[in-house]
């Protein structure tokens, strides 16, 4: 048995534990039950407090903090750094409720409210504080997930860095959409479309009618 074959025998395995696992301890528990409720009024709370006229703004800005934080999930799972114990889905790493909710959601709001680049990182810097130090420890604390070797102090910085990755990232697709649209516009402009000369149509004299019939 080659490498690949064996690898694949032991996603095998582990999907077999895993779908065991939440069937009997995980789906339906405390714990999944408190964390669909975490979820569902992190949704709630932003859909009563969205700015509507931005919403696809900053549904485009959330796609790229979730995308980001669905990466360092990833990459934490896979280097050992945390488990999930509980989650929604039976998929591993489990990224609901926090890549796809909280950390999304917490940094929209910054986005939402933060103007200017000073008020966007104040946002960001309580938004940082508020999971790293909030969030991240109460999923501890309820056993939903399990960190090792890892200091909450870590995800500060990390959801830092998303918060400035994901502003420069929209204000970029944010120009180039602008100056994408001023070129068309005059491109337009320059060369228009010619319309055709409507030709007036000869009178037709009674005399010449009546010429015809004869």
């Amino acid at each position: 048995m080659n490498s690949n074959e064996l690898f694949h025998q032991l996603q095998l395995q582990i999907w077999d534990v895993t779908w065991a696992r939440y069937i009997t301890e995980e789906l339906f528990s405390y714990e999944w039950w408190g964390s669909l409720v975490l979820l569902v009024a992190f949704y709630a709370i932003w859909l009563k407090l969205l700015d509507k006229a931005r919403t696809f703004e900053i549904l485009l800005f959330g796609s790229f903090v979730a995308v980001q934080a669905v990466f360092i999930d990833i990459v934490g799972f896979s280097m050992g750094l945390w488990q999930h114990n509980i989650r929604l889905f039976p998929i591993v790493p489990g990224v609901f409720p926090i890549d796809f909710t909280v950390v999304p959601i917490l940094l929209m709001f910054a986005q939402q409210y933060g103007s200017s680049w000073s008020k966007y990182l104040i946002w960001s810097t309580l938004a940082a504080l508020f999971f790293s130090f909030g969030i991240s420890p109460g999923f501890q604390f309820f056993g939903i997930k399990a960190y090792y070797n890892w200091n909450f102090i870590y995800f500060f910085f990390l959801v830092m860095a998303v918060a400035i990755t994901s502003r420069v990232t929209i204000q970029i697709v944010e120009k180039t959409v602008q100056v994408n649209s001023t070129h068309f516009s005059s491109s337009k402009n320059f060369f228009p479309i010619p319309q055709p000369t409507a030709k007036h149509l000869p009178e037709v004299k009674e005399n010449d009618k009546d010429a015809n019939k004869n």
